[in-house]
């Protein structure tokens, strides 16, 4: 399903894309499932929470943006595994004048981002990953692509394909940036950065007036390992892959524990 050039939205309730790809242990990709809703639900309703320096990393994202681009518009911005469209909604509050791209394989992910989105410079595009990986490119189409929390969803060989695809989609000077989760170098780095994860979420709900959910989500990093859904992959590794595609200034933004901010310019 692809986003339609006369600017307007495109109905993610549309059926029937037999060349769309779904993995079948991915939760978040089932349709008409209960399960799949509750997983968006929880997700959507408590990112801020759970999500170590979720605010402060999309802060991040918007000042790398306006320090790259300057004052240069229109822009065209891809958002992949854009969720409900949080991050979009608030890039588009402070820089309405670009044309934003959402992409998500969820259609419960798609509907909610379709509320929270309006305007001709809006585009919903329900593909997957892997889906996104195998159509043909269009070189030189974006000047900004991102992600956040949704690319460790992919091993390794895929996330190395689907980095080239990013840079082959991106113009000239073109940024792309990846909020995701990283594997430790060791299981005692994990142990150590999974209870900073911990720490970091109590400390969160204590500071937002939230102290009865205080040790809610302490089985939170247990819960993520041992879903065979999370891939993630070393941060080195996929800068050295970054660099390896073409991409110049690469480097690590920001990193807190398993929460790591990276990217690099075409």
């Amino acid at each position: 399903m692809r986003g339609s050039e006369t600017g307007k939205i495109v109905d993610v309730s549309q059926k029937g894309d037999s060349k769309m790809q779904t993995d079948s242990s991915n939760i978040w990709l089932a349709k008409d499932s209960e399960e799949a809703r509750r997983h968006v639900n929880y997700y959507t309703s408590s990112k801020d929470v759970i999500m170590v320096e979720r605010k402060r990393t999309t802060k991040l994202l918007f000042d790398l943006f306006r320090y790259h681009f300057d004052t240069a518009t229109p822009l065209r911005i891809l958002d992949i595994g854009c969720g409900d469209g949080e991050i979009a909604f608030q890039f588009k509050e402070r820089f309405p004048e670009n044309e934003f791209y959402l992409m998500d394989g969820s259609e419960d992910m798609l509907a909610k981002a379709k509320v929270k989105l309006k305007g001709d410079n809006i585009f919903l595009l329900q593909k997957t990953f892997e889906n996104y990986i195998l159509e043909e490119s269009k070189p030189s189409k974006y000047n900004l692509i991102y992600s956040s929390n949704a690319i460790h969803h992919l091993d390794f060989l895929s996330k190395s394909q689907l980095y080239n695809k990013i840079y082959r989609e991106l113009v000239f000077d073109g940024m792309f940036i990846n909020i995701d989760l990283v594997l430790p170098p060791s299981q005692q780095c994990e142990e150590l950065q999974f209870k900073m994860w911990v720490d970091w979420i109590n400390e969160t709900l204590t500071n937002s007036n939230l102290k009865s959910d205080v040790g809610k989500h302490n089985k939170l990093p247990e819960g993520y390992k041992s879903n065979a859904e999370n891939q993630p992959s070393n941060l080195f590794d996929q800068l050295d892959i970054l660099r390896k595609c073409g991409f110049r200034n690469v480097d690590c933004f920001f990193k807190y524990g398993i929460f790591a901010m990276f990217g690099g310019i075409k």
